[in-house]
């Protein structure tokens, strides 16, 4: 027992490792990149980028479909079977082709409306980002527990994308050529993991039936739709703000958002990393440790957040946008819920087999934030503050809608 912990424990380490490299790595490049492109592009313009990605990640979503959640628990249940293997993998591939199509077709429609026609150039080349969403499997790199291949494509991309940020978007007017930087990069990770799936893990691309299609899709659309109402927490905010307002709030919101978001990346990191094993174990001691100590070290970074706001939103940001100080404040609640919601998520409901407890957790909440908007809008109080409170407290509710659900199930 004690052999069998210790090798558990070193899986979760080497994971959690490579986890912390990579996205420890993104938060320099993302902010590089912010602190770069707002001084650079300007707060409208920059607005503007950060607004047509909000609205492309509701199709890279859909790309997605859930898979990047649930195929891992596919390769975990099969990684001894190399058919079964091929057979998942190639129908993951098809059914996101197929969904990258769809959704072209349908953003190309929606830019007809006066919403989306005036930067109708700009989401179309964006969407071309989803075809390494298609191709990079990164849920296959986590059922099998290597994510350091993961790693090593995703640092080369970005690297990519930071040199020839720094060398060629130089004016406000170069928008296009770091859009275009995005599209290459992401192309070239998906390029990369496709290809190492083929040369490392001798992964043989066959045509699967549609009635093998449909099972993907069927078992997989929960997630989808969980992940996909989820968004509204962050880019439906974020595209309400820039639709009522200016893009300079847009600017100010989604820097603010991203310096919370950076608190949130070593809780996602962590249920990455024990997912696979906390499935195979069902190991209620370890979780329990989780919750606890990530809900110290969520409620450590909330108070950072929130006595030095002013000063990481001028490290990130500029002077300029020290202004939207009380707006970090405000969101600087975020992180020891979120911490909570990742480890009663997918390392309890879903490793223990409640994905309909877990889904229905991130719908509810969704709903309930869809119908908050609605409540605002009818009553004409659809206004910057109100949408960031809304913001803050989604997550409370997911939270305590996942705490209901361990809870009822008996879990710990």
């Amino acid at each position: 027992m004690l052999k069998k912990i210790s090798s558990d424990n070193l899986i979760i380490l080497k994971n959690l490792s490579f986890l912390s490299v990579l996205r420890f790595f993104n938060i320099g490049v993302k902010f590089l990149l912010v602190a770069y492109l707002v001084r650079t592009l300007g707060k409208i313009n920059y607005g503007v980028l950060t607004w047509v990605d909000s609205t492309i990640q509701y199709f890279i979503i859909f790309i997605n479909f859930g898979f990047n959640v649930y195929a891992a628990k596919y390769i975990v249940e099969n990684r001894d079977s190399k058919s079964n293997l091929n057979t998942i993998t190639s129908g993951v591939f098809t059914v996101k082709a197929i969904l990258f199509v769809l959704s072209f077709g349908f953003l190309f429609v929606l830019t007809f409306l006066n919403t989306f026609a005036i930067y109708k150039n700009y989401l179309l080349l964006m969407l071309l980002m989803g075809i390494g969403e298609v191709f990079f499997p990164i849920w296959y790199f986590q059922g099998v527990e290597k994510l350091k291949l993961a790693t090593y494509i995703t640092i080369t991309s970005r690297l990519i994308l930071v040199i020839g940020t720094l060398f060629f978007v130089l004016h406000p007017e170069d928008l296009v050529i770091h859009i275009y930087l995005i599209i290459f990069t992401s192309f070239l990770m998906g390029l990369l993991g496709y290809f190492t799936l083929v040369k490392m893990f001798d992964f043989k691309f066959i045509w699967v039936g549609v009635s093998t299609l449909s099972k993907l899709i069927k078992e997989a659309y929960m997630f989808f739709l969980g992940r996909f109402l989820s968004l509204t927490f962050n880019f439906m905010t974020i595209f309400l703000i820039g639709i009522y307002y200016t893009m300079d709030y847009v600017t100010g919101f989604d820097i603010a958002l991203k310096i919370v978001l950076v608190c949130i990346i070593p809780f996602d990191m962590l249920q990455q990393a024990v997912f696979p094993t906390i499935t195979r174990t069902k190991n209620k001691t370890l979780i329990k440790k989780l919750i606890f100590g990530s809900l110290f070290f969520g409620f450590f970074l909330s108070f950072i957040l929130y006595f030095f706001s002013t000063e990481l939103l001028q490290l990130f940001g500029g002077k300029e946008v020290t202004s939207y100080s009380s707006v970090l404040e405000t969101l600087s609640i975020i992180p020891p819920f979120v911490a909570l919601t990742f480890i009663l998520g997918t390392c309890t409901l879903v490793a223990f087999g409640y994905n309909k407890q877990y889904n229905q957790s991130l719908i509810i909440s969704s709903l309930i934030y869809i119908i908050i908007v609605l409540f605002l809008y009818l009553f004409d109080i659809l206004n910057f503050w109100n949408l960031v409170y809304l913001r803050v407290f989604s997550d409370i509710i997911l939270a305590l809608i996942r705490v209901f659900y361990v809870f009822q199930k008996r879990i710990l």
